[in-house]
């Protein structure tokens, strides 16, 4: 038997593991060295034509799923309201809230170190199937909270992507142009 074979075999008995997934992950491991040896020979004989094995589907989707983003979580600030929805990669929305859903009504849902922090720990008890999924986090004009969402998200999810989109500019719209008053003269 090969080192690997056994190496494989002692830990699927010591772990008592689903021996479905290890030898998904051996194949794709087996896929891997295959390709190794396929470019060290093309380094040898300069072929420029290679034929590489590609790995079995099975083993594809599972790594493919490690690399990405399982759900999309979007951060709004707009100038009277702070939302919150979660959507998955396809579009469809899974949670949707916004500051009033929380309780908060007319000015303070300005108050953006209140809203987010509600928002959150509202989001963090109702997504549990957020836990251990990859996630990309979505920010849209957050400009001073970015790191007490990051720092309140990250513990409980797994966030593998932080996008932000400020769409504000920083010094804000153009100024009215201010009208001259009209000189008249005076007739004695």
């Amino acid at each position: 038997m090969n080192i690997s074979n056994i190496l494989f075999n002692s830990v699927a008995q010591k772990l008592k593991l689903k021996t479905s997934t290890l030898q998904e992950e051996k194949n794709y491991i087996k896929n891997l060295l295959n390709q190794i040896d396929l470019l060290k020979k093309s380094k040898e004989k300069n072929y420029k034509n290679l034929s590489v094995k590609k790995p079995s589907a099975v083993a594809n989707e599972v790594h493919q799923q490690d690399l990405l983003v399982m759900y999309i979580v979007n951060i709004t600030f707009t100038k009277a309201n702070t939302i919150i929805h979660v959507s998955d990669i396809k579009g469809n929305m899974k949670l949707f809230y916004s500051a009033g859903s929380v309780g908060l009504m007319g000015k303070q849902k300005k108050n953006r170190r209140i809203a987010v922090s509600k928002l959150i720990s509202l989001l963090l008890k109702k997504a549990t199937f957020l836990k251990n999924k990859p996630l990309a986090l979505h920010l849209n004009n957050v400009n001073f909270y970015n790191s007490l969402i990051v720092n309140k998200l990250k513990h409980a999810l797994y966030i593998r992507v932080i996008k932000r989109f400020n769409q504000t500019p920083y010094n804000g719209c153009r100024k009215k142009k201010i009208r001259r008053k009209k000189y008249t003269k005076k007739f004695k």
